[in-house]
């Protein structure tokens, strides 16, 4: 493991601090936008920054597989799979 993947998992650590607070405020329906959220900016630098450091940590042939999601698609899945997983219950 390189410095480099260092970094990145650090970083992921407060990036999904962020994205749980950004999600669990898009799913308290106050905002109309995403971006509206007070988190959105904070959880889109860590998602931007984590970015560049996969593209320059992994090999071109790897780096779409491990790039973080756009956050919309995240949280979306995200609500489907809760959806999905408090119908069986």
């Amino acid at each position: 493991m390189s410095v480099d993947d260092h970094a990145i998992e650090r970083l992921k650590v407060w990036f999904e601090l962020e994205y749980d607070e950004l999600k669990a405020e898009w799913k308290s329906n106050e905002y109309s936008k995403l971006s509206d959220c007070p988190s959105f900016k904070s959880t889109t630098a860590y998602r931007e920054s984590l970015n560049v450091l996969i593209k320059a940590c992994y090999l071109p042939d790897y780096v779409d597989e491990f790039k973080i999601r756009p956050l919309k698609k995240m949280i979306d899945e995200d609500l489907l799979w809760e959806n999905f997983s408090t119908r069986r219950d």
